[in-house]
């Protein structure tokens, strides 16, 4: 149980930003004044960048649940 949770965790780590910047690539071209257009509001964040910040928390919540699931197992065992 606990090996398919690190499993889950690689795969999201190792995929998540690499689908956010493949969002972020299929994106039309926007015009030079839009505030869409990353080279016009240079404050934006790309697509991995919120989940390469929040990672930690993302562990976080996952190792919980592993944690949960792991005592309800027990507490009926």
């Amino acid at each position: 149980m606990a090996g398919l949770a690190l499993l889950i965790v690689g795969i999201l780590f190792s995929l998540a930003p690499t689908v956010g910047g493949s969002i972020e690539d299929a994106q039309p071209d926007l015009g030079a004044t839009s505030s869409w257009n990353a080279t016009h509001n240079t404050d934006m964040e790309e697509g991995g960048d919120w989940f390469s910040s929040n990672q930690t928390w993302v562990t976080l919540t996952f190792l919980g649940i592993v944690a949960g699931v792991v005592i309800a197992m027990f507490m009926r065992w």
